[in-house]
């Protein structure tokens, strides 16, 4: 078995994240409604009058009133006239920022622009003392934060042209109870695996954290190759966002990007009805173990890999993936790589894969041309790392599913109550039974 051992760099002071509405109140298009029997909370308003001429100078007008909105350095107001529990009105146009981690946001805070289309928070490059160094626009490791109704421009052109080896990320919420909502994220930035930090554009939570949320966001235009769309440690909801990365050329080696990348849910975590489309991964876990994770009714296009679940340092306990809609790229011929569109691996000594199920999704390739897979690439993998110890996967059950009949399924042992049944061939003939193994197309033993 070819063995892909992946780490997943976390830069310093940032960790990994996601998000969760406000318990009873939502923000649209820069209106929050309050909730009932509830006391008002404390609004202010800003404007980005002149935000790049005032930035760095430590300037603030205005007295933060609606008619009278607060102006000057982006990030000194922020850092100083911006109390806790506070419901920040950001106004029409780009505010600039030096995205340095100057500040963080203040706990409880609703920092809501006009919408993704009137409100750009934005990096900047020509301030005194700018050179290479991690930059993440908007972070905190406060809880209880709602990023919501703007864009995000990391404007890392300049990091890609100089080739630097650091990244930019857009927003980093690292506590519980976080939400990030109708934000736009463009032009993010992770050199390379192996030469920059990890590119995380959408992250929200750390290791024990819970009630995150990321909905109805948009990640494209990524520059680099080591990044993910939406990144999330502890429990949280992911629906509806839409991640898009350049399709790997022909002939290259697959790119760390990953769409959706989910670690260390215990409590549960949902991620429903995304779209992600090109980049390595459509889901992607290489760093801990999840437990009682549902990934369903999502489209995961054009991808190398559709599901992949290999942490290194944690099994997986109760997984759903149903209903999904996978399609495999086609234009690899040239490098031969191991890619499958539902991937399930233990790695360390002593772990169990445990009561995975496999429902209801369509698994094929992204066009619909006859292609012959060397065997490297296929609809589902799962396998124990021979070379450690005590491994298995436990009660996998693989029913409904419509699998392209050219695609190799590959398994190997040790497996315990594998149960297939169901299945529907696609471009091809009944399934049959090889090995014991019953209802799935294409069955060759694990290279």
């Amino acid at each position: 078995m070819r063995v892909k051992l992946k780490t997943r760099g976390i830069p310093p002071g940032t960790g990994s994240r996601l998000a969760s509405l406000l318990a009873a109140g939502c923000v649209f298009a820069g209106a929050f409604i309050a909730p009932a029997n509830r006391v008002a909370a404390v609004e202010l308003w800003l404007s980005s009058t002149n935000s790049l001429g005032y930035l760095g100078q430590h300037t603030n007008f205005g007295s933060g009133t609606q008619l009278n909105p607060y102006y000057g350095d982006f990030d000194y107001i922020m850092a100083n006239r911006i109390p806790a529990s506070t419901i920040v009105h950001l106004g029409e146009g780009v505010f600039w920022t030096k995205a340095n981690f100057g500040y963080q946001i203040p706990a409880g805070i609703t920092l809501s622009g006009e919408g993704e289309s009137f409100t750009t928070v934005r990096r900047a490059t020509n301030f005194p003392g700018y050179a290479q160094q991690i930059y993440c626009i908007l972070h905190s490791a406060y809880s209880n934060i709602t990023v919501c109704n703007l864009t995000l421009d990391n404007n890392a052109f300049d990091c890609f042209a100089n080739g630097w080896t650091n990244a930019v990320l857009g927003v980093a919420l690292l506590g519980s109870g976080e939400t990030i909502q109708h934000v736009t994220d463009v032009n993010g930035y992770g050199k390379a695996f192996g030469f920059s930090p990890e590119g995380f554009q959408l992250s929200v939570g750390n290791f024990g954290q819970h009630d995150n949320k990321v909905i109805g966001c948009t990640v494209s235009n990524f520059i680099g190759l080591y990044g993910d769309g939406i990144a999330a440690v502890g429990d949280c909801v992911v629906e509806g966002n839409y991640i898009y990365f350049p399709v790997l050329p022909a002939g290259q080696p697959s790119p760390w990007q990953f769409g959706i990348n989910v670690v260390a849910s215990s409590r549960g975590s949902l991620i429903i009805g995304n779209h992600v489309y090109g980049g390595a991964d459509g889901f992607h876990n290489d760093t801990a173990g999840d437990t009682n994770l549902v990934i369903a009714d999502n489209v995961f296009e054009n991808v190398c890999q559709g599901v992949y679940l290999s942490g290194v340092a944690g099994p997986y306990n109760s997984v759903i993936i149903s209903h999904n809609l996978m399609t495999q790229i086609t234009n690899y011929p040239a490098y031969h790589s191991e890619m499958f569109l539902v991937d399930i691996d233990t790695y360390y000594p002593g772990e169990t894969n445990l009561n995975i199920t496999v429902d209801g999704n369509i698994l094929r390739y992204y066009q619909n041309v006859p292609f012959t897979s060397d065997g490297l690439q296929g609809a589902i993998h799962i396998a124990a790392n021979l070379n450690k110890s005590n491994q298995n996967n436990e009660n996998i059950s693989i029913i409904n599913n419509q699998i392209d009949a050219r695609m190799p399924v590959e398994i190997t042992d040790p497996i315990s109550n594998l149960y297939a049944s169901g299945n529907i061939p696609l471009n091809g003939t009944n399934f049959a039974t090889f090995n014991g193994y019953p209802g799935l197309t294409n069955f060759v033993p694990d290279p």
